[in-house]
């Protein structure tokens, strides 16, 4: 019962992620490509939340796939992969979002990568820890019905 419950609440939060804001950049008219997760951030303040980038069907899909496993008590071993892609897509993310504007200006020139980091600054929002913490639940659920099961 814990485990489904753990499942359960890991998919909520991995559904819920996308809802939420991921990164935030401030300062002056720059845009910044973030061709990793298929956003832009325009000029000026600018939000992204996991609904602006390409990747949030997969992630929908990820949720609600692993929360109709656990209510049908079946799939443990597909649970435990969603939880494990999931937990490391999210931790991946968390990485990238912290470090948004050094990533994105690395490949200009001197000049405009100490530009970007003195004139613009991120401030990582609550939906990449959530989705990490979302794989995570999923990822533990899952283990905890194998060894209920074993």
């Amino acid at each position: 019962m814990i485990s489904r419950v753990l499942v359960l609440a890991g998919a909520a939060a991995t559904v819920l992620s996308v809802l939420l804001t991921w990164v935030t950049v401030t300062g002056l008219r720059v845009t910044l490509d973030l061709d990793l997760i298929g956003a832009d951030v325009g000029a000026g303040n600018r939000t992204v939340a996991g609904t602006d980038i390409a990747l949030w069907p997969g992630i929908v899909a990820a949720g609600a796939l692993a929360a109709v496993l656990a209510l049908l008590g079946v799939g443990r071993r597909a649970i435990v992969v969603i939880g494990l892609l999931t937990t490391i897509a999210g931790g991946l993310l968390l990485a990238y979002m912290a470090n948004v504007i050094e990533l994105e200006t690395r490949d200009g020139a001197q000049v405009e990568r100490a530009a970007a980091r003195g004139l613009l600054d991120s401030t990582v929002g609550p939906g990449t820890p959530v989705l990490l913490a979302g794989g995570i639940l999923i990822l533990l659920g899952g283990v905890a019905a194998r060894r209920r099961r074993s």
